[in-house]
């Protein structure tokens, strides 16, 4: 393997297309009405750059934990460490340097903000060793990542962070994390416990409840948030609603990873661009 092959097998193992979740540091000051100003961009680069890092050492953690269940899978065969590109002590080395780098970032931020990170890689690994394995607990732990990312954008910008919008993150979070859960359930079939084995005492129709339901819970939370806001951000609840229809739609089909959907979904990736110009104009004008 030459040496620019393998500086690319460890960027996909670092999986820096999930850092795209990392966007959601930057809801609290954008729905705040503080994206706009020089204070912001001074602690943008390091708190995304901080939780990248982060989210890409528990990302290879977890790999390196899954390494054997992944060889059951359609598509998580093929990553780096299950495959065998990647020796485990390679990839362990590689979690410790981004750890390291990622608190040193974490620092030029605030302590508040490392005290987050910290909690955030607690979580992942309590999540990958323990319990990504009991049902509907392993959803909850998914949810807390996407919901500390929230916490650190308000901490990073120094925002308060709305009830309702903290709500709204939440609901979403489970929505995504039982959706996921489903996708694999139905991509899977019968080999679905070999991969992970919670999804042994999941059924599809217990899954899509839970989708259902915190689908209905979102956007009630978010029109509230919106109404809190006495301002023409309630016009953007209709795009949320298809939003939401439309994942559980492409959960249907087997394609559950959020990420995905966003940056492969046409209907969702301009859903959200109009979601996002349409706060815009409400917010900055």
């Amino acid at each position: 393997m030459t040496l620019l092959n393998t500086f690319k097998t460890y960027i996909i193992l670092s999986r820096p297309k999930q850092w795209l979740k990392n966007i959601l540091l930057l809801f609290p000051p954008f729905f705040g009405g503080k994206i706009i100003g020089n204070s912001i961009f001074e602690h943008a680069a390091p708190a995304l750059i901080s939780f990248s890092l982060a989210a890409s050492c528990s990302y290879i953690i977890n790999d390196i934990s899954d390494r054997d269940a992944d060889k059951n899978h359609s598509t998580k065969k093929n990553r780096a460490i299950a495959r065998g590109d990647v020796a485990v002590w390679h990839a362990s080395i590689l979690a410790t340097v981004l750890y390291v780098a990622a608190m040193l970032f974490a620092s030029a931020v605030s302590e508040r903000f490392e005290a987050v990170i910290v909690i955030y890689l607690s979580v992942s690994l309590l999540y990958t060793f323990y319990f990504k394995h009991l049902v509907i607990v392993d959803i909850f732990f998914v949810s807390f990542g996407f919901l500390l990312r929230v916490l650190a954008g308000g901490e990073a910008f120094q925002t308060t962070i709305s009830s309702w919008l903290f709500l709204t993150v939440f609901i979403v979070s489970l929505f995504l994390a039982s959706g996921k859960r489903l996708a694999e359930l139905i991509t899977l079939g019968e080999n679905a416990h070999k991969h992970r084995k919670s999804l042994t005492h999941y059924s599809s129709s217990y899954l899509e409840g839970i989708l259902w339901f915190s689908s209905a819970a979102a956007l009630v939370t978010y029109a509230l948030y919106t109404l809190e806001r006495q301002n023409a951000l309630l016009y953007t609840v209709p795009l949320v609603a298809f939003g939401l229809l439309r994942y559980i739609y492409i959960v249907k089909q087997g394609n559950g990873d959020p990420t995905d959907a966003l940056v492969k979904d046409k209907q969702i990736m301009l859903t959200g661009i109009v979601w996002v110009m349409m706060i815009t104009i409400t917010i900055y004008r």
